[in-house]
C-alpha cells in the first residue's frame, strides 16, 4: 500500500510547516500536532501510513509513542526527529521499532529519500504477505504413473526457459499445481510468485488488479496501487482461467506479453516488467 496518510508531530511550528508543505505538495494527507496528548487524539480517531516524531516535546518523549503503538495490528511507520543525535541514540530508536531516523535542520530530499523507502518497504511487506499465503496453498505433485511422469519431463523441460506457457486441462485435474511445479523448478524460483484468479474478480476491477492504478483514476480509488504485474517483477505470475477476461483486456495483456510494458489505470507513465507468464484455462 502506497503512503497516504502522514501525522507530523512537533512542537516546532516552521518544523510542522514546512512538512506540511511538502507533503501536502504530494497530495498526502496531513494532520499536524505539537503534544503527545494531541497526537494520541488523532491516532485513537484514524489510522496514519507514516509518522514524523519529535523526541523532546513539552508533555513527554516522542519516542514513548513507539512502544505505545507496538501493539498495534495496523501502526504507521515511524521517522524519530532529533536536533540532538547522537549514533547510540539513533541506534535505540531502531531497535525499539523506529522505522527512520533524521537529524534536524533537514532538506527537502531527505523527506523524499524516506518517502520512497516507505512506499518500498510497504510494498515488500506485501508481496512478502502474498508469497507467504502462496507457500500455505502449494501442494507438491504427488504420483509415480506414467502419465505423472510423463508431466514431470515435460515440466523440467520447459521449466528453465523464459517460455510463457499455457497450461489446458478441464477444471480438478491440477492446472494450477502444474504451474507452481513449473515455477519451483525455473530460475525465478527464488523471486515472486504471484497468482490471480481470473475468474473471480468483477471485470470493471481486474484491469486494476493487473495493472494498478492512479489515485483518483476512478470512484474509491484513493491511492495509488502497484497491480500484480508489478509486484511479480523479475518472478513470475500465474494467471489462472486466463480465458475469462474480456477481450479488450486481452488486447492491453498482449502487449504485456510481446512488449512487457503497461500503464496503471489512470496514468501516462509507462512502466516496464520483466515477469515470466504462466497461465492456464479449463476450454
Amino acid at each position: 500500500m502506497a503512503i497516504e496518510k502522514v501525522i507530523v508531530i512537533d512542537d516546532e511550528p516552521i518544523i510542522r510547516r514546512s512538512l506540511e508543505l511538502q507533503l501536502r505538495g504530494k497530495r498526502l494527507s496531513v494532520a499536524l500536532c505539537a503534544t503527545i496528548a494531541e497526537a494520541e487524539r488523532y491516532i485513537a480517531k484514524d489510522s496514519f501510513d507514516l509518522m514524523f516524531v519529535d523526541v523532546r516535546l513539552p508533555d513527554g518523549d516522542g519516542t514513548d509513542l513507539l512502544s505505545r503503538l507496538a501493539p498495534r495490528p495496523e501502526k504507521p511507520l515511524i521517522v524519530v526527529m532529533t536536533g540532538y543525535g547522537t549514533i547510540e541514540s539513533a541506534v535505540n530508536c531502531i531497535r525499539s521499532g523506529a522505522f527512520d531516523y533524521i537529524i534536524k535542520p533537514f532538506s527537502a530530499s531527505q523527506i523524499d529519500v524516506i518517502l520512497r523507502k516507505a512506499d518500498n518497504f510497504n510494498q515488500a511487506v506485501r508481496i512478502s504477505q502474498i508469497l507467504a499465503q502462496e507457500s500455505l496453498d502449494a501442494t507438491p505433485l504427488i504420483g509415480e504413473s506414467r502419465p505423472i511422469q510423463q508431466l514431470r519431463q515435460m515440466i523440467q523441460k520447459v521449466a528453465p526457459t523464459e517460455a510463457t506457457v499455457l497450461i489446458c486441462g478441464e477444471n480438478g485435474t491440477g492446472k494450477e499445481l502444474v504451474a507452481t511445479e513449473i515455477f519451483r523448478s525455473s530460475v525465478r524460483a527464488n523471486l515472486p510468485f504471484i497468482k490471480v484468479n481470473c475468474a473471480a474478480i468483477s471485470e470493471t476491477l481486474i484491469e486494476s488488479e493487473f495493472f494498478g492504478h492512479e489515485r483518483g483514476a476512478f470512484t474509491g480509488a484513493t491511492e495509488k496501487r502497484e497491480g500484480r504485474f508489478e509486484l511479480a517483477n523479475n518472478g513470475t505470475i500465474l494467471l489462472d482461467e486466463i480465458s475469462e477476461i474480456s477481450l479488450k483486456l486481452q488486447a492491453k495483456l498482449l502487449r504485456v506479453l510481446q512488449e512487457r510494458e503497461f500503464e496503471r489505470v489512470g496514468g501516462n507513465r509507462t512502466i516496464k516488467v520483466n515477469v515470466r507468464v504462466l497461465a492456464t484455462t479449463n476450454r
